[in-house]
């Protein structure tokens, strides 16, 4: 079982997972990795409100810039908007993000 579904599943906020295996929350995938470092700053509720009241994509943009200077670690990890395999934006930590697929929200 997935963090977040555990996290559905206590009644916390609407995330499901795609076929993929990543987070949706309202709209907006997220990877594992990615997931777990938002978790560190927000609680799933707050994410999902975050998503329906900013949509899914000027949600990632805060997310992104948000953890950009968010200094959790030593390790420089923030986050990075990437493509799923259908083309579909996604979050994903920015060092699993391959460098083709890291930059701003297309779409």
């Amino acid at each position: 079982m997935k963090i977040w579904e555990l996290h559905a599943s206590l009644g916390h906020a609407r995330i499901r997972t795609t076929p993929d295996g990543d987070a949706d929350v309202g709209g907006l995938l997220l990877s594992e990795k990615a997931y777990l470092l938002v978790m560190r700053v927000m609680r799933p509720q707050e994410l999902a409100r975050l998503v329906e009241a900013e949509g899914p994509a000027m949600a990632a943009e805060w997310l992104v810039a948000r953890l950009a200077g968010e200094g959790l670690d030593d390790t420089g990890r923030g986050l990075a908007i990437g493509r799923t395999r259908l083309g579909e934006p996604i979050l994903r930590r920015n060092d699993e993000a391959p460098l083709a697929e890291a930059g701003r929200w297309q779409g």
